[in-house]
């Protein structure tokens, strides 16, 4: 029976196209951090920037529409234990998300490979489902991809102190203030998601 309604909850969040979303995410930062690490021109790990940085942002962009269902009074009117159940979704996100994210990192996991890739997971999943409880799922996108962006597009060339705060995103993995900051963002997020769930739509909003 669990199995069953697991199955009806993933085809009723959008599960099939968030997997198929994450086959392509994953292709790109497996072929985006290769090509880039092996240009002459860009300073080995640090090429990989833009990979740690988007990647795990396009990941959990493709989580956001899968954090309510298409009845949101529905839903909330059903004998189900949700909190439980959104709990579960957040974990399974940010493993489905980081773990192959994580893979593609893997023969140079320090600096900007695996670990980062992992740390930018937590966090945008924290800042996406943070997002849902105060705009919906609709736009709970909208915060994580305006931030990272924003960071990315700052190239800040301090590594750690402030920067190591609030450009988390594009810190080398080894800087413990940009792993506090993710790790926050994704207890803060996910607590708040589980607790509230998605802001329901009203009159099509």
């Amino acid at each position: 029976m669990t199995g069953r309604l697991l199955l009806l909850h993933l085809r009723a969040r959008g599960g099939p196209a968030f997997a198929a979303g994450l086959v392509v995410v994953t292709a790109l930062a497996w072929a985006g951090g290769s090509w880039l690490i092996s240009r002459p021109y860009f300073d080995g790990p640090a090429a990989r920037i833009p990979v740690v940085a988007l990647t795990p942002l396009l990941g959990a962009l493709l989580l956001a529409p899968t954090l309510a269902g298409a009845g949101d009074e529905l839903e909330r009117g059903t004998p189900a234990p949700w909190r439980h159940w959104r709990a579960g979704h957040v974990l399974a996100a940010v493993a489905a998300i980081g773990t192959p994210l994580a893979l593609t990192g893997l023969h140079a996991p320090e600096v900007f490979g695996a670990y980062a890739l992992l740390r930018n997971t937590l966090g945008c999943v924290g800042l996406v489902a943070g997002a849902a409880v105060l705009l919906g799922a609709r736009l709970a996108w909208l915060p994580a991809f305006g931030y990272v962006c924003a960071v990315y597009g700052a190239v800040p060339r301090q590594v750690g102190g402030a920067a190591g705060i609030w450009a988390w995103p594009v810190q080398p993995s080894g800087v413990e203030a940009s792993w506090a900051v993710a790790v926050a963002l994704f207890v803060a997020g996910a607590a708040s998601y589980l607790w509230y769930g998605a802001r329901p739509r009203f009159g099509g909003d």
